[in-house]
């Protein structure tokens, strides 16, 4: 898969962030700044590669705005780790937890996405 698209390998999966600076966060908004921080990443950087003003990512992590849920998988991308996700679940009182799927279930899933995929396409 590498092989056909090498842009693949260069894309790092999102790591954990540490929970007890999850545990420090009050607020979704400080969530986001501490993925940020821990991916080492500027306020600017964030907010133009997922596609947002940099005013409003600014709202958000002072609390006058919220993040939106279908930028969070973006942003997990962007500043490398799962810190805003876990905040979330945290907050729940739950712990993110890495899904472990039967080969079997993983290659039924696959192939209804795909079929769908064709589906949409035709």
């Amino acid at each position: 898969m590498e092989r056909q698209f090498p842009m693949l390998s260069t894309v790092k999966a999102p790591e954990r962030v540490p929970v007890h600076l999850i545990a420090l966060c009050r607020t979704s908004g400080e969530a986001v700044l501490l993925a940020i921080r821990y991916g080492k990443k500027s306020q600017r950087q964030v907010a133009n590669a997922i596609g947002m003003e940099p005013a409003q990512l600014a709202r958000i992590v002072v609390g006058n705005a919220h993040m939106p849920a279908d930028k969070a998988l973006a942003l997990a991308y962007v500043v490398g780790n799962w810190g805003w996700q876990q905040w979330v679940a945290h907050a729940c009182g739950f712990d993110l937890v890495t899904r472990q799927e039967r080969p079997e279930a993983r290659m039924a899933r696959l192939e209804a996405e795909n079929a769908e995929l064709r589906a949409r396409a035709a």
